[in-house]
Formats: C-alpha cells, structure tokens, sequence
C-alpha cells in the first residue's frame, strides 16, 4: 500500500463549531493553490455542535485553506493553514 499522502486520498476530520453562530459553508482550497470546494452541502453546522467532513478533491495535499462562511452571511478566512493529514478535528471558535 502507498504511505499516506503518496497519492490522491481522501481526508476526513471532526469540525466542531464553538461559536454560537451556525455555520453555514466550508470552504477549502489546497494551499499550494487549486480548486476550492465546499464541503458542509447545504447542511448547516449549529452552534456547539460537530461535524465529521471529507475532503474528496483528488488532489495528494494534506495542507489547505479555509474559508467559513456563517448564517448571517459574514465569513472569516483562515490564516492558518491547516494540514489534515495530520488533524482529526478542527475548532472554529470566537
């Protein structure tokens, strides 16, 4: 078997939502650059609640961009990049 990361794989983590405001899109990008996709599918993520996400991009990236984008329409971008391949789950918090 490849190690992981040596080809196009699917990455999952546990985004947990801490603020109290819902979440209502997940957009992600690789960081080097390439398609961006949205990953919550119009099932928006409550306040205190979690949620188990798949990164399904075909790319081999581990590290990625990302963009949240609440109900009432405001967003925030990530400055950090984040690497799944090595975080199971992702806080989003005040």
């Amino acid at each position: 078997t490849a190690p992981l990361g040596a080809s196009a794989e699917t990455l999952s983590f546990t985004l947990e939502n801490q603020t109290p405001n819902m979440v209502v899109q997940v957009h992600v990008s690789p960081a080097d650059g390439g398609k961006s996709i949205e990953l919550l599918r119009k099932k928006g993520l409550f306040g205190g609640k979690s949620r188990q996400l798949t990164i399904d991009d075909g790319t081999d990236a581990c590290v990625y961009k990302i963009r949240l984008v609440f109900e009432d329409n405001s967003f925030e971008d990530i400055r950090d990049k984040v690497d799944f391949c090595e975080t199971g789950t992702y806080t989003i918090d005040d």
